[in-house]
Parts: C-alpha cells; structure tokens; sequence
C-alpha cells in the first residue's frame, strides 16, 4: 500500500489496513510475525512537509535468549514520522556532504524523518522496518526466566537441577571474604 501525498493537501488523509508480513520479508530471523499487522494512521499536510501518525498492532513470535523457549507477545507500536517530498529517488544529496561513498552520518532529527519517492510512502516497506526495529536486543520470556543450567542444560523454570554450585575462584576469594564482612554487618 502507498499513501500518496497528494490526497493529504486538502484534509487529513485517514486509514486502516492489515499488512500481511511474511518472514522473507523481513532481514532478521528472529522477527516472525504470525499473521498480519493491523495499521492505522492520518497523514496531515503542515506544509511544505506531512504529518504520518500511525498505530501498529501485532503479535510476534520471539524465542527466548536465556531458556530458548518461543513465546509470543503482542505489540501496540504508536509512531510519528515527518514525511518530506522527494524526487524519483529521495533527495539529492548536498554537494560536498558525505564520504567519498556518498554515505552520511544521521542528526537525531533524521531518524524520525521520511522522504516519500515519487510523492507517496512505501506504507509496506515501513511496516517490515519498525518490526524489525521493534525485536528486542535480548528477548526473555518473563523478567523472572532462569534460563538453561550452564553445565546440564536443563531449563530451571520447570524443573530443579541437581548440579552443584561452582567453586569460588580462587583469586576472587579475597572479595568474597569482604562480602561476607558486609553482610554480618548489616544484619
């Protein structure tokens, strides 16, 4: 779906759709989202630039970084863009800015920021980049996840391990003296 520009200058320009997203279309693995993402949104012209105010809503299937178990968690994404007019391919670079390469390095302003090629927003393109954007860095479960035993590997949340605790190292028994100094002195 596009959202032209154009049908935004006279009143705002309201919508709602579910944008089907497939995992090819997403550039990370862990990203999958079962089904659709419900979009609705207004794009308002503020002149010379628009307003794109939208809602995402969805549920995502996410695996666990500390016990690997999937999970699913639903997502209510409120986003705000300012949406600029640029020409076949976005605007022109200034002279003389950038590295040899053309790349640039982004302002703070820049990231919530969109050019709309050939008068109209890629509404597609920008649903697969705040799902990828919105996958945690480290997904857990629940907040309280034990995780995986690091010697048998058993999940801790469902059953109890019987591995015995670690010895202490030995050039970190100096600290654990002074920790324990602290406690019989709080109490």
């Amino acid at each position: 779906m596009h959202l032209q520009l154009d049908q935004a200058r006279n009143g705002p320009l309201r919508w709602r759709d579910a944008v089907r997203v497939a995992a090819p279309d997403l550039r990370r693995d862990e990203a999958l989202v079962p089904g659709s993402v419900d979009c609705e949104g207004s794009l308002t012209f503020t002149g010379p630039d628009f307003l794109l105010q939208t809602r995402l809503r969805y549920r995502h299937r996410l695996r666990c970084d500390r016990c690997l178990t999937p999970y699913e968690e639903d997502v209510d994404l409120p986003l705000a863009f300012v949406v600029t007019a640029g020409g076949a391919d976005g605007p022109a670079a200034a002279a003389g800015s950038g590295d040899a390469h053309g790349a640039q390095e982004l302002e703070p302003e820049d990231l919530s920021t969109l050019v709309a090629v050939d008068g109209a927003v890629d509404l597609f393109r920008l649903v697969c980049e705040q799902v990828e954007l919105n996958v945690p860095m480290k997904p857990t479960c629940h907040a309280a996840c034990r995780g995986l035993c690091p010697r048998c590997g058993i999940d801790r949340n469902r059953e109890a391990c019987t591995c015995v605790a670690e010895s202490v190292d030995p050039r970190w028994a100096a600290l654990e003296a002074v920790r324990e100094r602290l406690t019989d002195s709080l109490t």
